[in-house]
């Protein structure tokens, strides 16, 4: 999908720009958010929509899914997850650049279903699973900055929030849900991956491995076969800190706002202090459309 750009929306002006060193994955917002209902932002949502609706098309039109060949004029589908995460991944830097929180709370959510929504439909790979952690990676950053109000990697103040502006409870609950079932998407993903390299396919590696793992052939002595088993202890764990990786940042200052421990860690504390039905760690289901704008 290519990034088209409109001059003061999806690259901010010189005059309203951050400074120019910026640690974060995200790139640099608007230091002033667009005018609520003004063509500016009229003009971003258009392009947003119509940016989600062409990535919803080409999922349906995937080349696994396909049925009749496109007509003409009419854009192919994906073939792969890596193709799908580049595309969310140009719209999250779009919506973060706008600096209105009033934008990227309810569009970032969205983003982050339709990238757990559209993993299970394509098959695994080392390049798709790269851009998987990538794309979750910058989620995770932008989630977690909103919570505080607060960029994640350099601590200054976001825009829009400097009124006291926070995310509501209910996209806070929202949110939890969404990370949950992407860690669920995340980890059969991984799963299947491992089952394919079984079978003989390509191995998958992840970024949150933080290394490159080298496949080569090894010699086999006499009393040394238990190698193999620590080789698939190995693997599991590494796959486990993949997992973990995934939206780590968003999890902690979910955990701080929600109260409890953090989403995913549950101690008999919390068993023992827990009065509702509900505790942390558990899904929270979403109806069909409840992120329609």
């Amino acid at each position: 999908m290519a990034l088209v750009t409109s001059p003061g929306i999806l690259t901010p002006p010189a005059s309203s720009a951050a400074p120019s060193q910026h640690a974060s994955s995200l790139p640099q917002p608007r230091r002033q958010p667009l005018r609520p209902g003004g063509p500016k932002e009229s003009e971003l949502i258009r392009y947003l929509d119509h940016g989600i609706n062409n990535v919803q098309k080409r999922v349906d039109n995937r080349t696994t899914n396909r049925k009749l060949k496109p007509v003409p004029g009419e854009e192919n589908g994906y073939g792969a997850y890596s193709d799908v995460a580049a595309d969310l991944d140009a719209l999250v830097d779009v919506v973060w650049v706008s600096g209105s929180p009033n934008l990227q709370i309810p569009y970032l959510l969205n983003i982050a279903v339709l990238a757990a929504e559209f993993l299970p439909m394509f098959p695994a790979s080392c390049r798709s699973a790269h851009a998987t952690f990538h794309v979750l990676a910058k989620l995770d950053d932008a989630f977690a900055s909103l919570l505080t109000g607060h960029d994640a990697a350099t601590g200054e103040s976001l825009s829009g929030f400097e009124t006291g502006r926070h995310v509501s409870t209910t996209d806070q609950v929202r949110l939890k849900g969404i990370v949950d079932r992407t860690r669920l998407a995340v980890a059969r993903a991984i799963k299947d991956a491992a089952d394919d390299e079984s079978d003989g396919g390509e191995p998958m590696t992840t970024d949150a491995e933080g290394e490159t793992r080298q496949q080569q052939g090894t010699v086999k002595f006499e009393g040394f076969d238990d190698d193999e088993e620590d080789e698939d202890e190995d693997e599991e764990r590494l796959q486990e800190r993949s997992i973990a990786s995934v939206y780590e940042k968003t999890i902690g200052e979910l955990g701080h706002v929600l109260g409890g421990p953090p989403i995913g860690i549950i101690t008999d504390d919390w068993h023992l202090k827990s009065t509702g039905p509900q505790r942390c760690g558990e899904s929270v289901v979403e109806s069909e459309g409840e992120m329609d704008f």
